[in-house]
């Protein structure tokens, strides 16, 4: 019999009954399933209630919320013989988006009692995972907008958007790492494990989670007009090759700052910390994922 633990942080009351319902009507065979519910109620909470999930040794865990609840439950999991599931019910959903993980709760949970396991590969930063996506340039201060004016939506990401365009500054940065050695100011420095982005834009249309390398992708500082036509084209996932932006598939790179604080964004969170270099690097088959069948 498998122990499945839920770790669940949602805002929406609704969606929080609809989810425990379901919950006690597709594991209710005491028999089959030993399932426990568990709620997450501030930011690293999860991570909290996951390590003591660990100590219980659980079989199963399962994240239920947006990007930032299984993020912190994902990366507690990395590496070991626990296997995570996904039920997504934030904003973005860029991991559950990726792995075609339904936002339907109810489609979801029938999903995690099938229990079709794949593992995926793990991005790291210096001491941290990520699961999508990492960036140090245009990207960070978008999350740190967006995540400062906490305007969840499209309105939300708009609004971020129009105000980094005036705060951010380029940095001079230095890639080194697997043939690139290179110094520039990038308007986007991005590493990618998946190719989607929040509300299914994709700027590294070739990124896969399952082949054992990241995407760098290095987008120079370019003319206004060059930089919203680049927009349009990533909006409508046209990708020419364009001199100002370079891509590459990589094991590791390191990025080396010229100030010594570095700010970088992980799957959407902000993160600044005194350092002036940052060494990213894939992790093969690292974490055991419940997929569709």
């Amino acid at each position: 019999m498998f122990s499945t633990h839920f770790i669940v942080h949602s805002i929406s009351s609704r969606k929080l009954r609809v989810l425990e319902k379901n919950i006690k009507i597709l594991f209710s065979d005491r028999r089959k399933y030993n399932f426990f519910i568990k709620h997450s109620k501030y930011k690293g909470h999860a991570v909290e209630l996951t390590k003591e999930s660990i100590k219980e040794k659980v079989n199963i865990i399962v994240a239920c919320g947006g990007d930032g609840t299984i993020n912190e439950v994902a990366r507690n999991v990395v590496f070991s013989s626990i296997i995570f599931g996904i039920v997504p019910m934030g904003s973005g959903n860029g991991l559950a988006r990726y792995l075609n993980i339904p936002n339907n709760i109810l489609e979801a949970l029938k999903i995690i009692k099938e229990k079709s396991i794949k593992k995926i590969d793990v991005g790291k930063i210096n001491d941290d995972y990520f699961f999508c996506n990492t960036g140090v340039s245009f990207d960070a201060f978008f999350m740190r907008n967006y995540n400062y004016y906490n305007q969840r939506g499209i309105i939300g990401y708009v609004r971020a958007f129009l105000v980094s365009l005036f705060d951010f500054r380029y940095l001079e940065t230095k890639i080194d790492g697997e043939g690139l050695n290179q110094t520039s100011k990038p308007f986007l420095l991005l590493i990618s494990n998946t190719n989607l982005l929040g509300y299914n834009i994709s700027i590294s249309p070739n990124a896969s989670i399952f082949d054992g390398k990241l995407d760098l992708i290095v987008v120079e500082k370019m003319s206004w007009l060059n930089f919203f036509l680049f927009l349009i084209m990533t909006f409508f996932r046209y990708y020419p090759k364009i001199n100002k932006v370079k891509r590459s598939k990589i094991n590791y790179v390191t990025l080396h700052s010229q100030d010594k604080n570095f700010i970088y964004q992980i799957d959407g969170d902000f993160v600044e910390k005194k350092t002036n270099k940052l060494v990213v690097s894939v992790l093969q088959k690292g974490l055991s994922v419940i997929v569709p069948c």
